[in-house]
């Protein structure tokens, strides 16, 4: 019978095969994925908890402070390792600038992200922890009961039950190790079956990058280390990160090493059997360095590097450091709980909704490197732990400094070699400018577009009290409206010089549920009541504020969006619009606005010059030296005009609503019109909306993948 190695290995191999040949079909699986994963989860858990009480509980505090001297020098090692290697390929990363300053809100950020990132670390409630899978606290739990129990007398029978509870989970953990080549070939599988090349391609230099480096710190940092500390050879070193990481790595599940940690452990203890309790050493060890010598989790924060450039969200010098501390306790416990770190860190730094998705997608190609070389660091802090503890080190000093410095040196080299032949592309510089009405909408009305001075024929009403709007749109099957396109992502010119965004995709929308013909008609701000009044149009359809003078002189519908008033201004000078009391206190500060925002200008900045401007790019002329826009619309044009940032100052600047304005006593239309935008939320068009023309996300349609059993052998459709 082919031993358990030999049958991954052939695992592996069919699930390349299967992944292959049936391509998405494998995604059929994945229930039994699942299943094996949370089998793993219902031992892995319990086990760090226990094992960790069990293992310090049983020695002594005298014993307890002797590991401890032993083995903190050498995780220490570990981390700054890891660190230099993440901070040398962060330079790999262009700088960007982000487009959005806030300049409000600090306490309330790191009071809830002092609260968030505590209950993270601390076991406030250790049966929660471990029912939410959140294992640095699980883990810190564990260790603090370990070091309680180190201090009681009399603690025999509670040592011998933990001892029988551990035993019991290694059974599990042993029975799944069994299992283990069924969920090699479920993942390999599906890996195969279901991953694009594309996906992989639009992200290459971070995933290279990744998998060298994880490639690098396991095949030469970590056995450079254990050959020059300690009586193994370099190639023994490689045997037993083979014997431990095999599995780990091709199923993607830390926890499938703990069975192949202990018995190297129990080979090794074999070897070293004339020292006295070399065995149950390892066994305290084993549970303290799988929950703190986890290295591979601190790629998170090269991720996070990666991310803040990808979604223009740069970090300070003192966001680093922070982030850079904070990698440690985040990255306590299996390569499992790093994917709640990554969820943590988007959240408390307000990435977009996508940042997690973009995570998901990424881990796909990362991950499998990561938690090999999570699992080669666990067993080197054991090796050095235990050799260091038993006086059994054999330190090759010349050695170790040549080998450590030409590995940095010739990473380095790389690194500056590559810098200046490697391109990332910035994914927001054009996008809003290629979305496409055509991509969200089917079965578009017949649309007339008019040209600035074109009005069409205007609608005449008998008497304007009476509600005529609405059944003159029916009776005539046009629907006429106003629009004015220079307030992106609600209403402007893509590339292709079609007209598009948020409120004209509602446009269209309303158009064909009306089953009208559409007809789109320029007007100017200061004409709009009027042009409704006129019957020039039905209704104004572009990021139009609703205002109480506007209400005097117009109808509108229930406000659709909400947003903050924001100022944009030169990047080379944000630091003299930080503070909001000194921006006010300027005088003939020339601010450009247009439509309404002239009145919220005035009331903001008294001393201040308003300059008529509607239009952002005259703004790039120098006709005003900052802008007052509302801040969706800021934010994206800022993103393809790098020299400019947002300056948000949260909502000192007042709150605007945008609202559909329709003609005075139109009330059947106006009617009609809210119970629609109602419909319109309720079923999902406003959040189809709003994820594309707002959040830029764009809709995937995608043939099914590759494979020989649909492309080749033509057996399927």
């Amino acid at each position: 019978m082919l031993s358990l190695g030999y049958q991954i290995l052939v695992a592996v191999l069919l699930g390349i095969f299967a992944g292959l040949f049936f391509g998405p079909f494998t995604d059929n699986l994945k229930p039994i994925g699942a299943a094996y994963t949370m089998l793993l989860q219902m031992a892995v858990l319990p086990y760090i908890c226990f094992s960790l009480i069990h293992g310090l509980g049983s020695i002594a505090p005298a014993t307890g402070k002797r590991l401890f001297k032993s083995g903190w020098p050498f995780l220490l090692t570990l981390w700054v390792l890891i660190f230099a290697m993440i901070f040398l390929l962060s330079y790999l990363i262009p700088t960007s600038l982000s487009p959005l300053i806030e300049t409000f809100g600090i306490k309330e950020f790191e009071a809830s992200f002092t609260k968030n990132f505590l209950a993270n670390l601390i076991p406030q409630n250790p049966f929660y922890d471990i029912a939410n899978n959140i294992v640095p606290a699980v883990a810190i739990f564990g260790l603090i009961g370990g070091i309680a129990l180190m201090h009681i007398e009399k603690k025999e029978p509670l040592i011998s039950a933990l001892e029988r509870i551990n035993q019991t989970i290694e059974k599990i953990l042993y029975w799944l190790g069994v299992l283990s080549p069924l969920g090699a070939f479920v993942y390999i599988s599906i890996a195969f079956g279901t991953i694009y090349l594309e996906d992989l391609y639009k992200i290459q230099i971070y995933v290279i990058a990744f998998i060298l480096t994880a490639l690098f710190v396991t095949f030469l940092l970590l056995p450079l280390l254990l050959s020059t500390l300690t009586p193994l050879t370099y190639r023994e070193a490689i045997g037993a990160f083979r014997t431990v990481c095999l599995l780990p790595f091709v199923t993607g599940l830390g926890p499938t090493a703990l069975p192949f940690l202990n018995q190297y452990l129990k080979q090794l203890s074999r070897k070293h059997e004339t020292h006295e309790k070399f065995r149950e050493t390892s066994q305290t060890v084993l549970p303290i360095a799988y929950s703190f010598g986890n290295i591979g989790n601190a790629m998170v924060l090269f991720f996070i590097f990666f991310l803040s450039y990808y979604y223009h969200h740069p970090f300070s010098g003192f966001e680093t450091l922070l982030l850079s501390l904070l990698t440690i306790p985040l990255s306590i416990g299996s390569s499992a709980s790093n994917v709640n770190s990554i969820q943590f860190l988007i959240e408390q730094f307000k990435f977009p909704q996508g940042a997690f998705d973009f995570f998901l997608q990424i881990k796909s190609f990362t991950y499998n490197f990561q938690v090999m070389m999570s699992i080669a660091s666990v067993l080197t802090l054991i090796l050095l732990t235990l050799y260091a503890y038993y006086g059994l080190l054999k330190v090759q000093w010349k050695r170790l400094a040549v080998g450590l410095s030409s590995s940095f040196l010739l990473v380095s080299v790389i690194v500056f070699s590559f810098k200046s032949l490697i391109h990332f592309e910035d994914v927001y510089q054009n996008l809003y400018m290629k979305l496409r009405l055509s991509e969200v909408l089917a079965n578009p009305p017949s649309t007339e577009i008019l040209s600035l001075g074109q009005t069409g024929v205007p609608r005449t009403f008998a008497d304007a009290t009476l509600p005529e709007s609405f059944q003159q749109i029916l009776k005539s099957n046009v629907l006429k409206v106003g629009f004015f396109p220079s307030s992106i992502p609600f209403c402007y010119f893509n590339d292709r010089q079609e007209l598009v965004g948020y409120d004209i995709a509602y446009a269209y929308e309303l158009a064909r549920n009306l089953n009208c013909k559409l007809q789109l008609i320029p007007f100017a701000f200061n004409q709009l009541a009027q042009d409704l009044t006129n019957g020039v149009f039905d209704i104004g359809m572009s990021s139009i504020i609703m205002s109480e003078d506007r209400l005097l002189r117009m109808d509108f519908t229930f406000p659709y969006y909400e947003d903050n008033n924001v100022l944009i201004v030169p990047a080379a000078k944000k630091n003299q619009f930080l503070h909001l009391k000194q921006v006010r206190a300027r005088e003939g500060l020339k601010i450009g606005a247009g439509g309404e925002q002239i009145e919220i200008g005035k009331r903001n900045f008294p001393l201040a010059t308003l300059v008529d401007l509607t239009d952002l790019d005259r703004f790039l002329k120098g006709d005003a030296e900052v802008i007052l826009e509302a801040q969706t619309s800021a934010v994206i044009w800022c993103l393809s005009h790098p020299d400019y940032v947002t300056i948000s100052y949260g909502d000192q600047l007042g709150k605007i609503y945008f609202s559909y304005p329709i003609r005075q006593h139109a009330t059947d239309f106006g009617f009609f019109l809210n119970n629609w935008l109602t419909l319109k939320e309720q079923s999902g068009f406003k959040k189809r909306m709003y994820s594309y023309w707002i959040d830029g996300i764009r809709p995937t349609v995608r043939p099914p993948r590759w494979s020989l059993l649909r492309n080749v052998l033509h057996l399927s459709e």
